[in-house]
């Protein structure tokens, strides 16, 4: 089941990645296949979260490089290569397909799979994947949900340390803590350094263990030097709500 499970998770992950990351995720799996350490939902919460964290960063580079010419033929004034809390509007989103309602500087873009592009055996676990983003200038906050079927059990410590996992394949030097406030909730804590900036990564993984089941997870990171996008990740994770939950996640 392992090559089949492996041939669809890389088909979802080629279509929605650049080819320096899939390349890291074919060594990842072939590591867990060979150590046999690795299971249904850390395979497919480590896809999900290595393509979030490859495309963001794409985008983040591309934003930043092509706003380093101050000049242009026409001298149209370019966008800052910095976020700034400067003209946004902040709404509240429900995140399409979820139970999330988030406080975002611009809307969400909606990056889940679709059901065709999702292995059989993934439905074994869950009933449904749903993922959207905001990416800006040295900015981004990942808002997703899972929905589990009831057939597999996990700790909120493992369902944490997935994404974390994902982004240290393709970030070395991340360097991270998980606070297990409960059995139902987790906040991350972590630091990382990309194209000579450093950046912070905040946020939280929440366990809802009653009928429907939940997985949710809120994901932030930003450039440490811009105070305005601590800010913003800041806010849009104390203003998170989760319907039918009744924790946080500040």
């Amino acid at each position: 089941m392992f090559p089949r499970l492996c041939t669809a998770l890389l088909f979802l992950f080629l279509i929605q990645t650049t080819k320096r990351c899939y390349i890291v995720f074919i060594d990842f799996l072939m590591e867990a296949h060979v150590a046999n350490r690795i299971n249904l939902i850390l395979v497919v919460g480590l896809c999900l979260a290595s393509a979030l964290a490859c495309n963001k960063f794409t985008e983040l580079v591309k934003n930043a490089s092509n706003s380093t010419d101050t000049k242009s033929t026409e001298k149209t004034k370019l966008p800052s290569a910095e976020f700034s809390l400067e003209g946004k509007e902040w709404k509240f989103y429900d995140i399409k397909g979820t139970d999330i309602s988030i406080e975002m500087p611009g809307e969400p873009i909606d990056r889940s799979p679709r059901p065709e592009q999702l292995p059989p055996s993934y439905k074994e676990v869950f009933n449904a994947m749903h993922v959207s983003a905001v990416d800006d200038r040295g900015l981004s906050i990942a808002a997703s949900q899972l929905d589990p079927t009831g057939k597999r059990k996990f700790t909120i410590k493992e369902l944490a340390d997935t994404s974390m996992m994902a982004m240290k394949k393709q970030l070395p030097d991340l360097k991270y803590e998980l606070e297990v406030v409960s059995e139902s909730k987790a906040k991350y804590n972590g630091t990382f350094t990309k194209n000579g900036k450093e950046y912070d990564v905040r946020g939280c993984c929440l366990y809802k263990k009653t009928d429907p089941l939940r997985v949710w997870a809120i994901i932030t990171y930003f450039d440490k030097t811009n105070g305005d996008a601590r800010t913003a990740a800041q806010r849009a994770i104390d203003g998170v709500k989760f319907a039918g939950g009744t924790d946080r996640c500040n």
